[in-house]
């Protein structure tokens, strides 16, 4: 019973791990033998114990394991040879005819004894046998089995010799595995077992599956499968996509490869003992030579061409063989290569151009020197052959410059091409533009690169090739990034003509939007709200510092709530309140500064916020304006004048401080940093700022350095 109880258990975990690979070759056929087996000797215990109903009621469900075992075993060794062909779906079926009619004979013996003729059960030693005399259908089942499996040894066998024992090991094992049982089944069948009426097949199943467990898990079965080189063997001439000829000494075709056949369009078997020239133009082919140097174009595909020579034993020649291997991909990949080599090129010489336009922007102090720059540098030949720019930094007309002219002159705007209209939005777009009005120059396309910075579009650039390829991905991407180092270089030159003028512009704006955050603030707490202080931060953000002379307003969740507010923060004053508030939209302040405006002041009561701003001499104004209308439409320009600077000691710009050492000193001071106690930390002031405590520590210090520089040596 132990020997047994082992078997299954051996051969059912077989079953579990074959049923895991079961995407390899063989493995299904060999987990459902092992199922077969460990049903079989399981039914074996059962029956030898009489448990739960008699030794002739488990002799008729054991056959349902008996008459497929065998079956399931040729199947293996059928799949593990490479045999599988013989399995076709129309074959499949015929080989469970016959152990389909054993298991119902066997379950309806008692009716006609064709299986087994009156047995009887025998009981030794408290194990029950069955003695059993067998009738003619046994015997057509008993010859139906050996003969699968005695097929099967016949292609094990072949295998090892044709493989040069190169799946011994793994061949023996099978082998031994299978034979174990089968000895034992024939010893019981002819009455030659110690044991009258004992069925020795299940005790040969423990053999098995220590045989075939060496073979799965140490000589790797599932791993190395013959099937694999067998059938690799057979298909590797007609499966091969590459074309094969053969042909005599006369040039006459042999043999043609199915492959052959459609890349000639002829019939392989027709094309038999026709010249080779009739198939294909030889005068591409040189015989004599093996290199893969011919090539020949069929029906739109590039195929190369090498030959090699046949000789006999004798080292005689007698023929050759043509190989045609379509290098159609292969050729566009090298076109699609140059092409792509091209572009890199185009690329690297648009780079130079742009690190020229930057080079020039860095030098450029006016608009005009900057606009001029840009034209003059764009206007490239072989890249951009016709360049149009146009800014609302100015009120001048285009400026226009095609390659090979001598220097950009203004043009007609009403001859503009529709290009050099800037998007909505900030971006590029491509598009051919149709128009009347001179065109650049036939055959090619236009793209727009807005001059952007922050969300002010101050204009656009136009630009014109006659390359058939137009405009790539990547060179977009490059004169976006031209476009928004533009309109930085505009704002910068507005802030610095705000600095150093000796007049500016100031304007009176008021608004009373209810999106702008001071009128928000005064509408809900019903107080008088002005802007103290405004120190930009990162990403476009401001920090705001906002007061009111009332102590008792709820005004921090208000101002929280704001759509654009990211963050407040009450201060604590001597009397009133003052609010720091980050925000990345929703004040009157965001478009001015990003306009390149300087907001001196600006107070809200009533509902109505009036601003005091200070602009370039040269600024458009009108842009400006309509910059702020667009986010806040209900804001109206009240006056406009022409001013002189005050005569007041500014010791900021004499310090020379940088604009981050003053923007971080201002935020300390509003912050209330230097007062004491301190009403914020280092900490309060840079996180206000989007920076590392010491970064502003680093700032807060060069600063205090340049104030008291400036004051103890200031009048000498």
């Amino acid at each position: 019973m132990g020997l047994l109880s082992l078997a299954a258990l051996v051969t059912s975990a077989l079953a579990v791990h074959s049923l895991r690979h079961r995407d390899q070759q063989g493995a299904t056929s060999l987990s459902a033998a092992m199922v077969a087996v460990t049903f079989w000797t399981v039914t074996e215990l059962f029956a030898l114990s009489e448990l739960g109903a008699s030794h002739l009621v488990w002799e008729r469900v054991q056959w349902t394991a008996i008459a497929v075992v065998p079956l399931f075993f040729f199947f293996f060794m059928i799949d593990f040879t490479g045999h599988g062909w013989i399995l076709s779906q129309r074959l499949s079926p015929l080989f469970f005819v016959i152990p389909v009619a054993t298991i119902l004979l066997a379950w309806t013996n008692p009716a006609h004894h064709l299986v087994l003729i009156d047995p009887f059960t025998i009981t030794t030693g408290g194990v029950v046998t069955l003695d059993q005399t067998f009738g003619p259908w046994f015997w057509v089942y008993f010859t139906y089995a050996y003969t699968l499996l005695f097929v099967g040894f016949v292609l094990l066998l072949r295998l090892v010799t044709v493989s040069e024992y190169l799946y011994l090991d793994q061949t023996v094992l099978i082998v031994l595995g299978i034979l174990a049982p089968l000895a034992g089944n024939a010893i019981s069948v002819f009455g030659l077992a110690p044991l009258k009426g004992l069925d020795l097949t299940p005790y040969g199943f423990t053999v098995t599956g220590i045989a075939f467990g060496n073979a799965l898990f140490r000589y790797r079965l599932f791993e190395l499968l013959p099937a694999t080189r067998r059938l690799g063997q057979q298909s590797a001439l007609v499966d091969l996509d590459d074309g094969i000829v053969i042909v005599d000494t006369e040039r006459t075709t042999l043999y043609l490869n199915p492959a052959a056949g459609e890349i000639l369009d002829c019939d392989p078997e027709a094309a038999l003992g026709r010249p080779i020239e009739a198939l294909v133009d030889t005068g591409a082919v040189d015989f004599a030579a093996t290199d893969r140097l011919a090539e020949i174009t069929l029906d739109g595909r590039t195929f190369e061409v090498e030959t090699a020579p046949i000789a006999d034993r004798q080292d005689k020649q007698v023929g050759h063989t043509i190989l045609l291997y379509d290098v159609t991909e292969r050729t566009r990949r090298e076109a699609e290569l140059r092409a792509q080599r091209d572009r890199f090129q185009r690329l690297e010489r648009i780079n130079t151009v742009i690190r020229e336009v930057n080079q020039a922007l860095v030098s450029a102090t006016t608009v005009a020197d900057l606009q001029r720059s840009v034209v003059e540098t764009l206007a490239t030949p072989g890249l951009y052959d016709d360049v149009w720019l146009s800014t609302t930094a100015t009120e001048g007309p285009p400026l226009r410059m095609r390659a090979g002219d001598d220097a950009p002159a203004p043009a007609d705007p009403d001859t503009a091409p529709s290009a050099l209209e800037p998007p909505d939005t900030p971006g590029t777009s491509d598009e051919t533009v149709p128009t009347d009005a001179e065109p650049a120059l036939d055959g090619g396309g236009w793209t727009t690169v807005p001059l952007v910075y922050g969300r002010t579009v101050y204009g656009a650039v136009a630009l014109h090739t006659d390359r058939e390829t137009g405009f790539g991905e990547r060179e977009i991407d490059v004169l976006d990034e031209l476009g928004e180092t533009v309109g930085h270089a505009l704002t910068a030159i507005e802030r610095t003509h705000l600095l150093v003028a000796d007049t500016h512009v100031e304007l009176d704006l008021q608004s009373t939007d209810e999106d702008a955050l001071l009128v928000s603030l005064a509408d809900e707490t019903g107080t008088e709200w002005s802007l103290d202080g405004l120190v930009p931060a990162k990403d476009g953000d401001l920090v705001a510092y906002l007061a009111t002379e009332s102590d008792d307003v709820d005004c921090v969740t208000v101002a929280t709530a704001h759509p654009g507010v990211t963050d407040v923060r009450s201060l604590a004053t001597d009397s009133g309140t003052t609010l720091e508030v980050r925000a990345s939209g929703g004040t009157l302040s965001h478009p001015l500064v990003e306009s390149g405006a300087n907001v001196r002041s600006a107070t809200t009561t009533d509902g109505r916020c009036q601003l005091a701003v200070e602009l370039s001499p040269d600024a458009n104004v009108r842009t400006v304006v309509e910059r702020v209308q667009a986010e806040f439409p209900a804001t109206e320009l009240l006056a406009k004048r022409e001013v002189e600077p005050a005569e007041q000691e500014t010791v900021p710009d004499e310090a020379e401080m940088t604009d981050r050492q003053r923007e971080a000193l201002e935020a300390a001071f509003r912050a209330g940093y230097f007062d004491w106690p301190r009403e914020s930390t280092a900490e309060d002031v840079a996180d206000s700022l989007d920076i590392a405590s010491s970064t502003l520590h680093s700032h807060l210090r060069k600063a205090e350095g340049q104030l008291l520089e400036t004051f103890f040596e200031g009048d000498e």
